[in-house]
């Protein structure tokens, strides 16, 4: 493991909602995987994704706040224009090659 912050990150997120949705820039959180001494830190995206169509995929850089690591927890945020705030949960993302895919489900 390397030390130092990790801040050129890829993440594909990937619409498996049914519904079209957005993902703002701001206002999601990343973490080390359990057992690390870090909480939960601010995670801003490259830019806002908007209108992303049902089955629809877009990559962003972002960046990450967190001693490097292999696996990371990633929380998302996300509204639907059918209406609702979602928030997800990633709690083993592998981040190894600074390429991360995140399948986005209501779930």
């Amino acid at each position: 493991m390397a030390f130092g912050n990790c801040k050129d990150m890829t993440l594909k997120f990937v619409n498996s909602t049914g519904n079209t949705i957005t993902v703002p820039a701001e206002g999601h959180r990343v973490k080390n995987r359990k057992g690390s001494l870090e909480g939960w830190n601010n995670m801003q995206l490259g830019e806002s994704i908007n209108d992303l169509a049902p089955g629809a995929e877009h990559s962003t850089r972002q960046t990450l706040t967190i001693v490097c690591t292999e696996r990371a927890a990633v929380e998302v945020h996300y509204t639907s224009t059918s209406g609702g705030e979602f928030t997800q949960l990633f709690n083993d993302v592998d981040i190894a090659d600074k390429h991360a895919v995140l399948t986005l489900t209501n779930n």
